[in-house]
């Protein structure tokens, strides 16, 4: 599939009159509690793709394509386009802007099996170029993760908060789980905003645009992967909490208030550290002791 394969005349996108009136022409109706807001800039469109840097051999997929805007970009660029979207609605919309253009999927991105839309291509030789949806964005990144195996980058645009979130460095007030994790898989890099007046309805929040390339080799190995999500979500389980205290108080972990200060100085860390301060490499160092505990309990 390719750009040739865009329908003749079909609505622009990016053109709020245009939008308009193919969402009057269908009935159609923006959902907030999806947080359906539309990119209707032209030059945004054209940047994200650029700095994806995709090109005519790479397999691009996409959640949440709206109205087709971005899709029919990657379209024009890509050698293949994947479309996840979950409103039916908006499906019936992307025949009439995207036509054959782009594989459209009517699908909740969240209970998406990876293995059986990605199969086909090569280790890594995905892209994932998106406008993630508000309503589902640290669920969505997360979901994603769990796909890096089939996927070389990942370039999205997400409210600034959640972007600042992604990118935070050890010792940030906005470092979280979604952080660690993120940063664990990929390297994080906030590459441009968006401002709010680029999106039709208007939404209250300013965008910016992320750029997570997979590490390669994984900073965390694939058979400690679970055990260091639960040791990452135990230690901010629990945010004004130090480290010893959060993960004794873990119920997941079961770890006694006495091995948990144990592993922590096994590791050369300090019990009264806060989650936020940890690197990604200390948390993996936490999450080898951990394991080592409770093979041996």
């Amino acid at each position: 599939m390719s750009g040739a394969d865009l329908p003749l005349g079909a609505p622009d996108p990016t053109s709020v009159s245009q939008l308009r009136a193919l969402f009057a022409a269908h009935d159609f109706h923006p959902r907030r509690n999806l947080g359906q807001t539309f990119l209707t800039d032209a030059n945004i469109v054209r940047k994200i793709v650029a700095r994806a840097e995709v090109g005519p051999t790479d397999s691009v997929l996409e959640i949440g394509p709206g109205a087709g805007a971005m899709t029919r970009e990657l379209a024009r660029t890509a050698r293949r386009v994947v479309a996840v979207e979950v409103d039916a609605r908006l499906v019936t919309l992307l025949r009439e802007t995207v036509g054959e253009a782009a594989e459209v999927v009517h699908q909740d991105v969240l209970e998406v099996e990876w293995e059986g839309l990605l199969q086909g291509e090569g280790a890594g030789a995905w892209q994932v170029v998106a406008n993630l949806p508000y309503a589902i964005t640290g669920p969505a990144v997360l979901k994603l993760l769990e796909a890096k195996a089939w996927l070389r980058q990942l370039t999205i645009m997400v409210q600034l908060e959640v972007a600042e979130r992604l990118v935070a460095p050890p010792g940030s007030r906005t470092r979280g789980i979604l952080g660690v994790l993120a940063q664990a898989a990929c390297e994080a890099r906030l590459a441009f905003r968006v401002p709010r007046t680029c999106f039709w309805p208007m939404p209250q929040v300013d965008s910016a645009v992320v750029s997570l390339v997979v590490r390669r080799p994984a900073a965390v190995p694939e058979a400690l992967a679970p055990q260091f999500r639960l040791v990452v979500r135990a230690a901010f389980g629990a945010r004004r909490k130090t480290l010893g205290n959060a993960l004794s108080q873990s119920v997941e972990l079961g770890l006694p208030r006495a091995v948990a200060q144990d592993l922590l100085a096994e590791c050369g860390l300090e019990h009264d550290r806060r989650a936020e301060s940890l690197s990604e490499e200390e948390f993996l160092r936490l999450t080898q002791s951990y394991a080592a505990w409770a093979g041996s309990a």
